[in-house]
């Protein structure tokens, strides 16, 4: 997370303990759907991920005022999916496929979702700067569709499809910088 993203959480959460129900609908539009991502890989159940997270941001709201925001805005809210999913799981005595996993287990397996889904969300953020036309055909692209198959989707020529995805990865590169390579790694995997 960069100074600039850092400092606009960190006002945000100022925004929020004061009670600007903007800012904490930009928080939630922010987090909510990688925090979702992650919490059902944890509980492996898509419903039972968005009501917890919803259970988080409720909660945030309604404590606002006695939350003791030092960490960042990602990791609060990350450590707080990461927390209730585990509550969650303990209270089922239900663990998924890392139940043999002791506490550092855990950890680490929370650790490899959140770099991946964290990863995912700065993408999709620099995607969605990208004109309407670029982004979908990136995002198709990350969704495995081929040159071809995306002209026929969006009704555009192949020429086209090729022109607009360079010009796209073109600015890519410079909104993304250090994580441009990520980016790439998605297009490989789903290619």
């Amino acid at each position: 997370m960069s100074d600039s993203d850092q400092n606009n959480d960190d006002k945000l959460f100022e925004s929020i303990r004061q009670g600007n129900i903007d800012a904490y609908e930009m928080l939630f539009k922010k987090y909510y759907l990688s925090m979702c991502m992650i919490a059902r890989r944890i509980v492996e159940d898509e419903d039972v991920a968005k009501d917890l997270v919803q259970e988080i941001f409720i909660r945030l709201w309604e404590k606002r005022e006695t939350y003791d925001f030092r960490e960042t805005a990602d990791i609060f809210l990350y450590v707080s999916v990461r927390n209730k999913c585990f509550d969650y799981l303990r209270s089922r005595k239900n663990l998924p496929l890392q139940e043999g996993l002791s506490a550092a287990g855990n950890e680490y397996f929370f650790h490899d979702i959140l770099i991946e889904e964290e990863t995912y969300r700065i993408v999709m953020e620099a995607i969605d700067t990208l004109p309407a036309q670029s982004g979908r055909i990136i995002k198709l692209s990350l969704e495995g569709k081929q040159n071809k198959e995306i002209s026929e989707n969006l009704g555009i020529s192949v020429n086209t499809v090729k022109s607009l995805k360079y010009k796209a990865m073109d600015t890519l590169r410079e909104v993304l910088k250090d994580y441009f390579y990520l980016l790439l790694v998605f297009l490989a995997e789903n290619n």
